[in-house]
């Protein structure tokens, strides 16, 4: 008996078991590792299951057959059968967000210990790709936040890499007064979308 973890383009996790030289394969849906919990369709020419709660399991007998009606998986089973198949899941990326002063590349005071955070979590994790998004708020031109936002992402950028993070893994955009995280009339002074957003992965 061994498992197989496969992943859906809906985000769905979809775990397999198949019982040694039965043929008869039992199909389970559980949550991604942020606890997302998409769907996935069980589909044999004679018939079509859906899986969309987590636990949900049907099994397959082969393609003359449909998939049995749909039943809750118990969690023990899931958690001892699939120990070594979840275990290699990547972990959720990691979402950092750091504050800029009115008009400048200078961290707001709040944000001054973060990048020391954002360092750790990458080393911890051995993470693999880091992406630097530059983000201001609407007063001003487009053009000046434009460049203000990739002059506050290349600021993020060279202070990992003064703490030791390799810069092949970081990738830097410029979203200017794009993308707010507090949506606003144009022309408003918004503290908190004087950004910089790190998503480690």
């Amino acid at each position: 008996m061994h498992s197989i973890l496969i992943k859906l383009p809906a985000l769905s996790l979809v775990l397999f078991l198949l019982a040694g030289c039965a043929p008869k394969h039992s199909i389970i849906l559980v949550s991604d590792p942020d606890g997302h919990i998409g769907k996935a369709e069980v589909a044999t020419p004679a018939g079509t299951q859906l899986l969309e709660k987590q636990g949900d399991m049907t099994q397959v007998s082969g393609p003359s057959k449909a998939p049995s009606p749909v039943t809750i998986a118990d969690q023990n089973f899931i958690a001892v059968t699939f120990a070594d198949a979840m275990a290699v899941e990547p972990l959720p990326p990691e979402k950092f967000i750091l504050f800029f002063e009115t008009g400048k590349t200078a961290l707001a005071a709040q944000s001054q210990g973060t990048i020391a955070t954002i360092v750790a979590v990458i080393k911890q994790r051995k993470a693999i790709k880091i992406a630097i998004s530059g983000h201001t708020d609407s007063a001003g031109s487009a053009q000046l936040n434009d460049k203000l936002a990739q002059e506050r992402a290349e600021m993020v950028k060279d202070l990992l890499i003064r703490n030791g993070i390799n810069p092949d893994l970081m990738t830097v955009s410029s979203h200017g007064k794009g993308n707010p995280l507090v949506p606003t009339p144009d022309c408003v002074a918004e503290p908190r979308n004087r950004r910089v957003e790190v998503i480690v992965r």
